[in-house]
């Protein structure tokens, strides 16, 4: 507890000049007007899409939550960052980890994820906030391009499962979020060809981006890693977490 709201930025990534803070903001949402005193140790970058305003959804009420002895069951804290966030896709990865099913209704589904797929992100050094990203999207979408999106959803879905190279291939080519943003941030194309070309199975923007996620296999992750890192990216190479709320 504490007198006032204050709150401790000693991670590698903080908010910048001017930015809201989502922690302190998930925080009250949980807590109500309890003033609370938080250190935040972040490690996500920021503006880069890698889902750090729900880590940070997540982070804030979860902390909030336990700082006045209630418990923060994932899907209690995953209701509030939904909601904060506006949609549940970031914020049921940051909680429940691994590769959720968000349905219509009710709460997410963790799906498997085939043990020879490897994550690789490559992290450009320039910044893309979100709500910029969101701005250049349409408001609607022709017909065959929504058809051919579900098309890729059901390709990726199916091949993250089982692995099928086929499949992942198939899921390539974003109509929704990467064309239009492509202008945006150019490095996301030269990094997707990279990463194909060195032997991902898959690559794409990673959420409103500029980061990049490639899908390799256990034996092409390096190759993919060293191609990412050589264009000049941070590199996060690891296995899937598949824990997500502590």
């Amino acid at each position: 507890m504490s007198s006032e709201w204050v709150i401790e930025h000693v991670g590698t990534h903080g908010p910048e000049e001017g930015e809201s803070d989502g922690v302190i903001r998930a925080a009250r949402r949980a807590v109500g007007n309890t003033p609370l005193a938080l250190t935040v140790d972040n490690q996500v970058p920021i503006a880069k899409g890698l889902g750090s305003s729900a880590a940070a959804s997540v982070a804030g009420s979860a902390a909030a939550l336990r700082a006045i002895g209630e418990e923060a069951t994932p899907d209690r804290v995953y209701r509030i960052a939904a909601e904060l966030e506006g949609h549940a896709d970031q914020a049921a990865a940051a909680v429940y980890g691994g590769l959720v099913l968000i349905p219509a209704e009710g709460l997410p589904m963790r799906l498997p994820i085939h043990p020879m797929l490897r994550p690789i992100v490559a992290v450009p050094p320039t910044r893309l906030p979100t709500a910029e990203a969101r701005a250049v999207l349409p408001d609607s979408y022709p017909r065959q391009v929504t058809i051919r999106s579900l098309a890729r959803m059901s390709s990726l879905t199916a091949g993250l499962i089982t692995g099928d190279p086929g499949m992942l291939a198939a899921s390539h080519g974003d109509e929704i979020h990467e064309e239009p943003r492509a202008d945006l941030s150019p490095e996301v194309g030269d990094l997707i060809y990279l990463a194909r070309r060195a032997g991902a199975l898959h690559a794409a923007r990673s959420g409103a981006g500029p980061a990049v996620i490639a899908i390799a296999t256990v034996e092409t992750a390096d190759r993919v890693a060293t191609a990412l890192a050589d264009w000049g990216a941070e590199v996060v190479n690891g296995p899937v977490d598949t824990v997500g709320l502590i």
